[in-house]
């Protein structure tokens, strides 16, 4: 299966962060993760992380509940609420008529600062440990001149920010074990040979063969690893729920500050 432009550009960042400097940068999650944080290490010491971004960028979402006649936070979101959140859902509920009718409309909330959405996007990267940010409108054959290299703290200065109300499918979660007798029971339909094993809260499966169709029954999904012929098991997300999803556009007036990182980290 053809990688998308996305997952092009982390590897294709991945690589080009190693030669220029020297150093062994690595996607940490493999092809199963959400996760786009290159792992920056130099003689097997980690030094940074560095956020990917192939633009324009979703750069992150919170999923919500309505609950009567307002909107709280979902535990579903893959961050946690902070500060800045409690801001967004305050807005919304501030004009709860304007957002609750929508079922698939995408509309643009445009009435909250540039600070606090980039607050937003720092704090949750942060929590990730990020501290850099690679970018580039180019997905492939990255150069220093069409890439920016910056800090975190300094996003705001490379990119305009937007974001969005919409109603989407909250994506697909892990299989609970609950429900494994049950996708055994659909595996077993499509191919009986298969080993499954449990590691960190999550279901593996091995087949003899790559699969050509990862849909599995109507409620079950196969994701792939770094791995052949190897595979997450999933469930599929029937729900549609209100999300806000934040975007970020590269402006013109990147910088790659390959001296002020070398200087960071003694390169």
């Amino acid at each position: 299966m053809a990688l998308q432009k996305w997952e092009v550009f982390q590897n294709e960042a991945t690589d080009f962060l190693s030669d220029y400097f020297n150093i062994h940068c690595s996607m940490e999650g493999g092809f199963d993760a959400t996760t786009s944080e290159i792992t920056a290490r130099n003689a097997d010491q980690v030094i940074t992380t560095i956020e990917a971004k192939f633009c324009p960028a979703q750069a992150g979402q919170v999923i919500l509940l309505s609950d009567g006649n307002q909107f709280i936070f979902s535990e579903k979101s893959k961050n946690s609420s902070n500060v800045y959140t409690q801001e967004i859902i305050n807005y919304l509920n501030n004009n709860y008529s304007s957002f609750t009718g929508t079922n698939s409309a995408t509309i643009p909330i445009t009435n909250i600062s540039y600070s606090t959405l980039f607050n937003w996007v720092k704090t949750v990267y942060k929590q990730k440990n990020v501290q850099w940010m690679i970018a580039s409108k180019e997905f492939c054959n990255l150069i220093a001149k069409d890439t920016l290299l910056a800090p975190l703290d300094e996003i705001e200065k490379y990119f305009d920010i937007s974001i969005t109300f919409r109603r989407k499918k909250t994506g697909n979660d892990h299989i609970p074990g609950k429900d494994l007798l049950d996708f055994q029971e659909e595996m077993d339909l499509v191919n009986p040979n298969y080993q499954i094993k449990r590691t960190n809260n999550r279901y593996l499966m091995t087949l003899n063969s790559k699969v050509t169709n990862f849909n599995i029954g109507t409620k079950y999904l196969l994701s792939m690893t770094n791995k052949d012929c190897q595979y997450y098991i999933k469930k599929k997300d029937m729900n549609t729920n209100p999300n806000v999803v934040f975007q970020l556009n590269l402006k013109d007036n990147i910088e790659f500050q390959d001296e002020r990182f070398k200087k960071e980290y003694n390169l």
